[in-house]
């Protein structure tokens, strides 16, 4: 090893500090995260739709500020704790560190946000549609050529988890035999019985105060 070679390796974070600046990532990430993965943990273990947890999304801004204070705090301890055991500073490797830690948690940040949420949203959608299937029969036998499908738009959503709070609520609502709402589209496509419900009725879903919903000239 020549000493250029020496002098990267000196300045490069250890494994084992690699390791730490990971967990403080990764835990970074899940809270910056957690008011779109949270309500539908109880969905997917099957205690409940705990539709009031999706009011979480209105504190993301929140949620992902603390999430950053937390990657923050842990790279000034990270930086603190190096150069305490370190007989040298090192810019270099203080500046690596902090670069590991954001780098690890934005990166899981977009994982979760992109691929761990929609799919679990997903899963959750499915839950809840069979449940409230299995609790509106009546509804389900609807969905035939007397049944009318009413498209609309909903604003405010941020994720696929918002997707499914909506879609809980549609359900929720008197002569909805099926919902599906796709929060980057912000279109939702809500299936009634005309004889028990009207399309102007689906504005007055039970939904979270940050989302709002109006009615397009898509509906049959």
């Amino acid at each position: 090893m020549n000493k250029n070679e020496k002098k990267a390796d000196k300045e490069s974070p250890t494994t084992d500090e690699k390791v730490h600046a990971g967990k403080y990532g990764i835990l970074g990430a899940f809270v910056a995260v957690i008011c779109c993965i949270g309500p539908l943990v109880p969905i997917l273990l099957g205690v409940g739709s705990a539709t009031a947890l999706f009011g979480l999304d209105r504190y993301k801004p929140w949620f992902i500020g603390l999430g950053l204070l937390i990657l923050g705090l842990a790279s000034w301890y990270a930086v603190h704790k190096q150069n305490r055991c370190c007989a040298e500073k090192s810019v270099a490797r203080n500046a690596r560190m902090v670069a590991t830690i954001f780098g690890i948690g934005i990166g899981t940040y977009l994982l979760l946000q992109y691929v761990a949420v929609p799919a679990l949203s997903s899963v959750a959608s499915s839950k809840i549609a069979a449940s409230q299937g299995s609790a509106n029969q009546s509804a389900e036998r609807s969905r035939n050529a007397e049944s009318q499908e009413v498209t609309l738009i909903v604003e405010g959503m941020t994720c696929a988890g918002c997707a499914v709070g909506v879609e809980a609520a549609f359900l929720e609502a008197p002569g909805v035999s099926s919902a599906k709402v796709d929060w980057k589209t912000g279109k939702a496509t809500v299936r009634i019985d005309p004889k028990t419900a009207q399309a102007e009725d689906l504005l007055n879903a039970d939904v979270e105060d940050q989302y709002s919903l109006r009615l397009t000239d898509e509906t049959e």
